[in-house]
């Protein structure tokens, strides 16, 4: 059985190291070692590689020398083949599989697959060959197979942050030369593999995705700055990779042009206020050095690779850990309009929580949420993270196009997307949720089993806003046609998640949808303790100040009118009293105007006016801050089909008020773990924070309770693991139907 052994070189990244080691442990085909040459740079790399303990093998060198630390790694090797990715670099699942398979032919020494850019959705790399003088050709589009043969001008070359190499060939070149600091190491490689006879082998697919992150070489916008080792290398392989091509005078004509291009390079950056002036005068002196070294390296024939022979055995082999279950991984897509950072609500918050979860139990994961920008895809915390805007794609049915444009635009490419993501690793099943109806196209098609996520539906949201109903114009251009595709969603998907009882008894009541209906599935939300991950805190009060925090998009639906009712009031009455208000703040009200501006419009006294702040949308530490601040946290909905805003302030051990409706009568124990005041109701909305403001011992008590209740219940190890057995359920349902199809 062969194995292959991946060496990861890093300086300065420890950050980007973390996210690629972790992406390794999802990756498919033969077994595999793993190798991390760390460079002098004291970031916190050390402390990353120490947490893998005896899963992966570790050495050091106090030079920054990619060769160098390549050739350590490969000293280090005890598997047949060496793979390279760096440390700002995330291999697709399949990638070391694809990128192993062509050695099945004897004289394939090297293979490489495609390279994604730092957008991930753009080839950075996809097929490239060189000339002698170091030269690209970066525009193929076609593998440069026909170049495969000794001493050709032209050559195939791969890139080092996705390429493998068969071990015993590389040492007989004699691994890298450490030479190229960086630039042209690994072309160098390719060309001395080519003139032995084998064959280097570009790929279609392998993919990496590249995210070219700042280094001691180059700036936060990929500009090189340190040019001495490009300038001086390229002169070098020239000399050194001639073999009768050309006359030493050609070679420094050429190299000449080089430095003339480099040079014209940092004058139009520098012109253009990226780089400083200083950067030019430090490349004149530079490029003086770099001939100097590359001209007399170049022509002594001499270079610094490994020799086999002096080479001791390398340590045992130690397989890396992959996150595998026991019954196999699935390939799950999720879908969602909002996802951190962007657009970050109660569904994009609970869609990265339950991703996480999928992820963290070695199933492959990848959400597509929708951006303003340009499309992108990242691999985070053990998730593919797609971020795709919308298209005017038109591939959906005729008598869906009464859905709103962008709606509609929406649901077409999300469709058109996963079925592009089932030709590379089949589709297990497809979540999303009913709000805005994302799902609509992949149940038309029929091609996954789609379950739904019911949160609040379009029916539940618009019996809190009933002026919505009033208005003609909008139920005719979005609220008509959304409930019929609504209802669509709710009686034709393969599977419903809903996240509380309260939620399942509206759908019975409002719906009728069976109550025995087999497709409904009971599983609550979780989330991971958010109480151990950084946080920003709040501008602190005067001691002795008691901080209220309401958590939630300023609209009626969240009770907002009912709570900004109340909070002068009692601000009146206690004068230690204080108010946060944290969510989206630009949403208009009823009359037109925001609730703040309503508020603000009320002219207050002043003490009461400063005692009440909002502070719109915060980020994610923000948030955590906010909690961690508060003294009781209060959400008075008049609906949620859960309610994720009061889990989270239980989560930090806070005593919450929200309202008895909805999913709010699973999450709160009502006088036990928090306080449920009746729905827009303002006298029992204040005697609930009357109770808590006036009783610190009933905070205590409660808060001790919230958090307890939340690490029994609502934990989100355990949420994940329901729902993935859900998801497998529904999967192997599917199939079964597709076969027993098939077989007819």
């Amino acid at each position: 059985m062969t194995c292959t052994s991946i060496v990861i070189a890093t300086d300065g990244r420890a950050a980007a190291l973390a996210q690629t080691l972790k992406s390794l442990q999802y990756l498919e085909g033969p077994e595999f070692e793993v190798i991390v040459v760390t460079g002098p740079t004291q970031d916190g790399t050390a402390e990353i590689v120490a947490g893998w303990g005896d899963a992966i093998k570790v050495f050091s060198t106090p030079n920054r020398n990619l060769s160098e630390s390549r050739n350590i790694g490969i000293r280090a090797a005890s598997g047949d083949f060496v793979a390279f990715i760096d440390d700002d670099g995330n291999p697709e699942p399949e990638w070391l599989r694809q990128l192993i398979a062509p050695f099945e032919d004897p004289l394939v020494s090297g293979t490489g697959g495609l390279v994604m850019d730092h957008t991930g959705w753009w080839p950075q790399y996809r097929y490239a060959s060189a000339n002698r003088l170091g030269n690209a050709d970066w525009q193929r589009q076609t593998p440069a197979d026909h170049f495969n043969f000794p001493y050709s001008y032209e050559f195939p070359y791969l890139q080092g942050t996705n390429s493998a190499f068969r071990k015993s060939m590389l040492l007989e070149v004699g691994a890298f030369d450490e030479e190229y600091e960086f630039y042209l190491d690994e072309t160098d490689v390719c060309c001395r593999m080519v003139d032995r006879g084998w064959t280097i082998r570009q790929l279609p697919d392998a993919i990496v995705h590249h995210k070219f992150l700042p280094s001691k070489i180059r700036d936060a916008n990929r500009i090189t700055r340190a040019r001495y080792a490009v300038l001086k290398n390229k002169l070098y392989f020239s000399l050194i990779n001639n073999h009768g091509h050309y006359s030493v005078d050609h070679a420094v004509r050429d190299m000449l042009r080089f430095a003339e291009d480099s040079r014209r390079d940092l004058e139009f950056h520098c012109e253009a206020g990226r780089l400083p002036w200083s950067d030019l005068e430090a490349f004149d002196a530079d490029l003086s050095r770099a001939w100097e070294v590359g001209m007399r390296r170049g022509l002594s024939g001499q270079r610094r690779t490994l020799e086999p022979a002096s080479m001791r055995p390398p340590p045992a082999f130690v397989s890396f850990p992959r996150l595998t279950p026991a019954n196999g991984r699935e390939h799950y897509v999720l879908v969602t309009g909002e996802f951190p950072p962007e657009r970050v609500g109660g569904i994009g918050r609970n869609m990265q929580e339950l991703s996480r979860g999928l992820a963290a139990r070695g199933n492959h994961v990848r959400i597509i949420a929708s951006t303003e920008a340009h499309p992108r895809i990242d691999f985070e915390d053990g998730v593919w993270v797609e971020r795709l805007p919308s298209t005017k794609a038109r591939s959906l049915p005729e008598d869906l196009s009464s859905m709103p444009e962008q709606l509609y635009a929406r649901a077409a490419t999300v469709a058109d997307r996963i079925e592009e993501i089932d030709q590379t690793r089949p589709v297990s099943a497809v979540y999303a949720p009913i709000w805005d109806s994302e799902g609509i196209g992949v149940l038309r098609r029929r091609k996954f089993p789609l379950l739904l996520a019911l949160q609040t539906t379009l029916r539940f949201w618009l019996d809190s806003h009933p002026h919505w109903l009033d208005d003609e114009q909008y139920m005719t251009s979005h609220g008509t046609p959304m409930l019929k595709v609504e209802k669509e969603l709710l009686f034709k998907s393969d599977a419903l998640h809903a996240n509380s009882a309260q939620l399942v008894k509206g759908l019975v009541d409002s719906y009728g949808i069976d109550e025995g209906d087999s497709r409904v599935r009971l599983i609550p939300h979780g989330l991971a303790d958010w109480t151990l991950l950084p946080r920003t805190s709040p501008k602190p009060l005067k001691d002795g100040m008691i901080r209220v925090l309401f958590v939630g998009r300023l609209e009626r639906r969240k009770g907002i009118d009912i709570l900004l009712e109340v909070a002068p009031k009692l601000l009146e009455k206690y004068p230690h009293l204080h108010f946060d208000i944290v969510g989206n703040n630009k949403i208009a009200s009823e009359d037109g105007k925001t609730y703040q501006e309503l508020f603000v419009a009320r002219n207050h006294p002043r003490d009461i006016a400063e005692r009440i702040q909002f502070h719109g949308e915060v980020d994610e530490a923000q948030l955590r801050g906010f909690y961690e601040a508060c003294d009781i946290m209060v959400g008075p909905s008049r609906y949620e089909s859960f309610g994720l805003m009061l889990l989270e302030g239980m989560m930090f051990g806070k005593p919450v008020i929200g309202c008895a409706a909805g999913g709010m009568l699973d999450v709160v124990e009502d006088g036990v773990s928090g306080i449920l005041a009746q729905p827009a109701d303002a006298d029992s909305l204040e005697a609930a924070l009357d109770s808590l403001i006036r009783d610190p011992a009933m905070r205590s008590h409660m808060g001790a309770v919230a958090r307890a209740r939340f690490e029994t219940h609502f934990s989100a190890d355990k949420i994940a693991e329901e729902l993935d057995m859900f998801m497998r359920e529904v999967a192997s349902s599917w199939q079964e139907g597709a076969d027993l199809e098939g077989g007819t």
